[in-house]
């Protein structure tokens, strides 16, 4: 356990993500002397930021399995249509 030790702690309530409810941030020892509101400010945009990144890498990764799976129907195409021009 430890004592003594004293925090800043903002808590995000609105994190505008459909997973997480809440995020709570420590503030960084040498900024913990800002104006409390622009601190709150920041908190909100760091955490909306995250969302965004996560939509993203989420987009993204839907795009390169539908990629994936159009390349692969495609290569079988050119296989089946190659083999019946040698086959006969």
């Amino acid at each position: 356990m430890v004592r003594g030790v004293h925090k800043k702690i903002i808590e995000v309530a609105d994190t505008q993500n459909e997973f997480f409810e809440r995020a709570i941030l420590i503030v960084k020892e040498g900024s913990r002397d800002e104006d409390p509101e622009r601190l709150r400010q920041k908190a909100g945009d760091y955490v909306s930021q995250m969302g965004n990144v996560a939509l993203a890498r989420r987009k993204k990764e839907k795009f390169l399995r539908r990629l994936g799976k159009a390349l692969a129907i495609a290569a079988f195409s050119i296989a089946v249509v190659l083999m019946i021009i040698f086959l006969f």
